[in-house]
């Protein structure tokens, strides 16, 4: 007879707990069979390559600039909720085309987003309306919100896409987020998004300062220096860093990679005479690449550029 110990046999007790440890195995084993492996959605994967003008902004580098995108891109909201989105925002990636006649911005924005707040803001009220849309071979809905040519979604608590082509990017966010890769796989740069893959470390690296790719850098540069400059240009990189002495201005350290060095000895004279710069702060990097850091530019400038 087994030993009965505070009214419970032992021969019963080692029964209970085999069962409750098969349970145990049974559930884990089970769970990892049906459940699919979860990707976390990168906002900077969203953007496409189409954009003339690639540029991340962190949230604690200019927390003005943060507000003026979000402001002018979403009509009729008002500064105060301006703010309060902002405050939930990390960092906004957006690609910025300019014409003549017409400016297109795509932009996605990655933090705490106030989802369940947002209806009250994009009311019909306020001029809006929106659209429940389902991406192809999807179960799942997502609520687009318009106004004129704007349109805005939140596919997820972390994420704000606005701009351009905005149902291409709520179908690569819904692929992606139903993406059963490995491990291996979804840690690659260029597992899911369509930019270069220097492009791409460039704007997300971005913590202090904001960081900026011109593709296309005809415009970008004829607003910053305020001349036509025909420097043959494969593209320009650089990062704007808040002035500590004055925070009304940027400091902006700047690459400019030419097409050969031929190139790159004549746009050197330009850019000297363009930004009134010193031999010091001009350096050549290799044949074809030219670095000019400590260029002071105030605030208004950059806004202007990205016609805020």
């Amino acid at each position: 007879m087994p030993t009965i110990k505070n009214g419970v046999s032992l021969l019963k007790k080692h029964n209970l707990i085999f069962v409750f440890s098969l349970f145990l195995i049974t559930t884990v084993v089970c769970s990892c069979k049906s459940t699919p492996t979860s990707v976390v959605v990168n906002p900077l994967d969203l953007l496409d390559e189409n954009s003339a003008f690639y540029i991340a902004v962190p949230s604690q580098a200019d927390p003005e600039l943060g507000i003026r995108v979000i402001q002018n891109n979403i009509p009729n909201l008002t500064e105060q909720d301006a703010k309060k989105i902002f405050e939930r925002i990390n960092k906004i990636y957006a690609g910025i085309t300019r014409t003549k006649r017409t400016t297109e911005i795509q932009a996605v924005a990655d933090g705490n987003i106030p989802v369940k707040y947002m209806p009250k803001i994009l009311s019909s009220k306020n001029g809006w309306k929106n659209v429940t849309y389902s991406p192809n071979n999807s179960s799942d809905e997502y609520k687009v919100y318009m106004y004129n040519q704007m349109d805005l979604a939140f596919p997820s608590n972390n994420i704000a896409c606005f701009g351009r082509d905005i149902y291409s990017v709520i179908d690569k966010y819904d692929y992606i987020k139903k993406s059963s890769n490995s491990l291996e796989e979804q840690t690659s740069l260029q597992n899911y998004s369509s930019l270069p893959q220097h492009l791409y470390s460039w704007l997300e690296g971005a913590e202090n300062e904001i960081r900026f790719y011109a593709v296309k850098p005809q415009s970008f540069l004829t607003i910053l220096t305020g001349s036509n400059l025909d420097l043959k240009l494969f593209d320009v990189q650089g990062a704007f860093f808040t002035d500590v002495n004055f925070p009304s201005q940027y400091i902006l350290d700047i690459t400019f990679n030419f097409k050969n060095s031929k190139y790159l000895k004549a746009g050197k004279t330009l850019l000297t005479l363009a930004f009134g710069l010193t031999d010091s702060q001009s350096i050549t990097i290799n044949d074809n690449s030219l670095e000019i850091k400590g260029i002071k530019i105030s605030k208004e400038q950059l806004y202007k550029l990205l016609i805020l």
